[in-house]
Parts: C-alpha cells; sequence; structure tokens
C-alpha cells in the first residue's frame, strides 16, 4: 500500500457517497476491505461519466478532450509514471493503478469503458438492441466484471477455474447490463432534454409507433406505455438471469450485490406504478424506502 492511499480513499468514499446511493448501500455490507476497493472503482467510472454529463450538452470538444486526457493519465498512473492533472481526478486514479494490480484486473476492461464514454460524446441514437449492447459492455458490462475481480478475491475456485470464472464473469456483466437498461428508462426524459440522446434502440420506437417528438412532447399514450413494458419484460429477465451469478459469489460479496439489485429494481416498480409516466418526475427510492427494502433483502437472504 503506498503511503497517500488513506488519503485518496477518504475522498473516493466522498463520491460514491454523494453520487452513486443505491450502489453504496450495497457497499456497506461488503468486508472492509471489498468496500473500499469498491469506492475507489466507483470514482474512477464515476469522473468519464461527469465529464460527458456537465459538457456534453453545450462543449462536447471539451467532454472529449477530458476523456481522453484522463485515459492518457490513466495508462501513466498504471504504468507507475509520472502525469499532471487535477489533485482530485490524481487522487482517483492513483488509487484504481492500485486497486487493479492488487486483483489483478485486465487493463483492457479499462479501456472497454473509456470507450464507451468516449462514445457518448458523439453518438445520440442506437438502431438496435444488439448495436446497445456493443455501447452497454463498455459503459456497464466491464463495470460488473472489474467488481467482480474485487468481490470474488477469496473464491479459490473462481482464482483458478478458469471456466468458472468466466460464468461469473458473464453473469456480472449481465446484471451490470441490467442496472444500465434501469437507468436508460428512468432517464428517458433527461437524457433527451439534456443530451438530446436516445438509448432505447430505434427499432423499439418503430414497432411501438414512438416519435422523438413523442418524447419531446412527453407524450404519455398507450402506444409509449406498451414500448415501456416490452423494456421492462427484457430488464427483468436480464435480473433473473444475473440472479444466477449473484448467488455463486462469496456470501458476505452475494449480499451487498444482492442489495444492490433489489434496490435497482425497485425504481422499475416505481415506474409500473406510475402508469410508465417517467415525464413528470424523476423515479427514485426515498431514504426510509431503502432502509425498508435493505431490510427485508437481508432476512430474505439470511
Amino acid at each position: 500500500m503506498y503511503k497517500e492511499y488513506k488519503e485518496d480513499l477518504d475522498f473516493c468514499k466522498k463520491i460514491n457517497k454523494k453520487y452513486g446511493k443505491s450502489f453504496y448501500a450495497g457497499t456497506l455490507f461488503l468486508n472492509p476491505e471489498q468496500r473500499d476497493s469498491t469506492f475507489i472503482l466507483y470514482s474512477f467510472f464515476r469522473f468519464p461519466d461527469e465529464y460527458v454529463d456537465t459538457y456534453y450538452a453545450t462543449q462536447k470538444e471539451i467532454a472529449l478532450e477530458k476523456i481522453k486526457h484522463w485515459n492518457e493519465c490513466w495508462e501513466k498512473a498504471f504504468e507507475g509514471k509520472v502525469f499532471s492533472i487535477e489533485i482530485e481526478e490524481r487522487q482517483v486514479l492513483r488509487a484504481t493503478a492500485y486497486i487493479f494490480k492488487k486483483y489483478k484486473i485486465p487493463f483492457q476492461y479499462s479501456q472497454d469503458f473509456l470507450k464507451a464514454m468516449l462514445q457518448d460524446t458523439w453518438k445520440e441514437r442506437y438502431n438496435t438492441y444488439e448495436e446497445l449492447k456493443e455501447y452497454m459492455f463498455g459503459s456497464a458490462g466491464v463495470v460488473g466484471i472489474m467488481m467482480t475481480y474485487i468481490l470474488s478475491n477469496t473464491d479459490k475456485k473462481f482464482l483458478e477455474d478458469s471456466v468458472y470464472q468466466n460464468q461469473v464473469l458473464t453473469y456480472a456483466q449481465v446484471l451490470g447490463e441490467a442496472f444500465q437498461m434501469t437507468n436508460f428508462l428512468r432517464d428517458i426524459n433527461e437524457d433527451y432534454v439534456l443530451r438530446n440522446r436516445i438509448y432505447l434502440p430505434q427499432e423499439d420506437l418503430k414497432k411501438y409507433n414512438i416519435t422523438e417528438e413523442d418524447i419531446q412532447n412527453k407524450i404519455l399514450s398507450e402506444d409509449f406505455k406498451n414500448l415501456m413494458k416490452f423494456e421492462i419484460e427484457r430488464i427483468e429477465k436480464l435480473y433473473v438471469y444475473a440472479d444466477r451469478g449473484i448467488k455463486l459469489l462469496p456470501h458476505t460479496a452475494s449480499r451487498g450485490v444482492y442489495i444492490a439489485r433489489v434496490l435497482y429494481s425497485k425504481i422499475i416498480d416505481k415506474i409500473i406504478k406510475s402508469e410508465y409516466d417517467i415525464f413528470s418526475s424523476r423515479k427514485r427510492l426515498s431514504f426510509f424506502e431503502k432502509i425498508g427494502w435493505v431490510l427485508l433483502t437481508l432476512i430474505k437472504i439470511k
């Protein structure tokens, strides 16, 4: 462990607590080592995502340059070379390099993630679900994969059996995609208004006779509701499939991941309860709702 680790970790904790509330709730049930490592990895994901969200609408070129610079500095941090970036970003990159080496996380996954972030600076529409899945592999699938290296670091079978490892990582990838698709539904209005972006496949919009003007004008038609039902059914299948992989994780890890999974899936329940009205408000769980679902989940999986 390097001398600035404690300071870097404290900063990463603040980032996670501020932005990743459902994610953060799940980390509370991991062991201390896994929890700290998760805080660091989340912060690595958060900064490029924030560059896109902050600058995309008005200054795409700045978002692009910031992500490119982040990647350049990340490569140097990973290689132990000197790099120049703001102190907060330096803390995150320095800690992430330590985590990658500690858990032997393949460097390529970080490149897949940053490639997806770069794609967000220029791509605003996806024609098919297969095309969207290619994006989600980098934006969410590899997040699940990288997390699994941390959560399974005490699992001898995961470390020594490559076939089993690939199986567990595939489930983790699908869970990441389920989380991402949940975000896409929740944020349809925000993504369009703030970023002129529609993640739902164009083929799905066409299938249910939804135009971009319908989204722009927040039209909650029966066709739109049917589209939402279709996407929710797809997401629920992803969650069910990913549940198989959660059961394969070590107990303390599986408990934390399953709590995050429950909290995310309750966003879908909120959307359904509102009769698919994602335009009037952003669907989220209150603090007390989260506490309630965490307690119920702990009782269920005890």
